[in-house]
């Protein structure tokens, strides 16, 4: 039997699931639905999982939310979320009518996940002007109209906005100290922020952390090196530290920090590990 777990609350994904019943109900394989709601998050989902083969139909938020109850399943990801910055990193494809040939001839491909005081994630987690844009998305009226491209209204606010924090980050034996930082950004895969490439160089499978800093530089070197990011001419970057590492250690001022597009409440010091080829993707 193969199990099914789709976020309820997104139109998209619960289309998606309509259009793989339809498939496995074509191909007469036996399936169970599990949905999120309010009092089971995919999280909690994860413990009534018996099999093998897992589907998920969700964004990076549901993806996230498996791999803090993953048990070493076989994933096969459609992504159906605002972002589906994994599902773009990844390069899976969107249809489920393909369903059947993943789950017989799927190629098996492992990941390295984040840790960040044993809460895990897939994607991305920052520091500074990424988090206070995705403190707007959430607390955003227009996000249901604006949809994917909220994440782009709400970052020409905070640029209008724009904020330093104090920072010290501590990587391979190097301590940074700044009043200045505008963005920390740390990596796993090359997408985050509903499309915007922020590594050129990320892969998620090779054990490392990809890290960009933006700090002690003026506002408008700041918005041209994000420009930069957003057309993705990494070559253009201008005084952008760039560094790989399997572990960093972060104190900041900031309240809250983000990680795969949710944001969470900061603490005086944050320790963060890549864990090599933690979850498995059929693809």
């Amino acid at each position: 039997m193969i199990e099914i777990i789709v976020n309820s609350n997104n139109k998209n994904s619960l289309k998606k699931l309509a259009e793989l019943e339809c498939c496995l109900k074509q191909e007469r394989i036996v399936y169970k639905v599990l949905k999120t709601s309010e009092k089971e998050n995919a999280t909690s989902l994860m413990d009534k999982i018996k099999g093998d083969d897992l589907i998920v139909i969700g964004g990076d938020g549901t993806i996230n939310e498996v791999m803090n109850n993953y048990h070493k399943e076989n994933i096969i990801y459609f992504a159906s979320g605002s972002g589906n910055d994994l599902g773009r990193s990844l390069q899976l494809d969107k249809q489920v009518s393909k369903v059947t040939k993943l789950l017989e001839n799927g190629e098996i491909t492992y990941y390295d996940v984040g840790e960040i005081d044993g809460r895990k994630f897939c994607t991305g987690f920052d520091i500074g002007f990424n988090a206070d844009v995705i403190r707007r998305v959430e607390s955003s009226k227009f996000k249901k109209y604006f949809r994917k491209y909220i994440y782009l209204f709400c970052g020409i606010i905070s640029i209008l906005n724009l904020k330093k924090y104090n920072a010290e980050i501590i990587f391979n034996n190097k301590k940074i100290e700044t009043t200045k930082l505008y963005l920390l950004n740390v990596m796993l895969q090359p997408y985050e922020g509903g499309g915007v490439k922020f590594s050129h160089n990320a892969s998620g499978k090779d054990g490392m952390f990809h890290i960009l800093i933006m700090r002690n530089m003026k506002p408008p070197l700041f918005v041209y090196n994000y420009l930069c990011l957003l057309l993705k001419r990494h070559d253009k970057l201008k005084k952008v530290e760039i560094y790989t590492a399997k572990t960093l250690t972060v104190k900041t001022n900031q309240n809250y920090y983000q990680v795969d597009g949710e944001l969470i409440k900061n603490k005086k010091q944050l320790m963060l590990k890549c864990l090599e080829k933690y979850y498995k993707i059929k693809k």
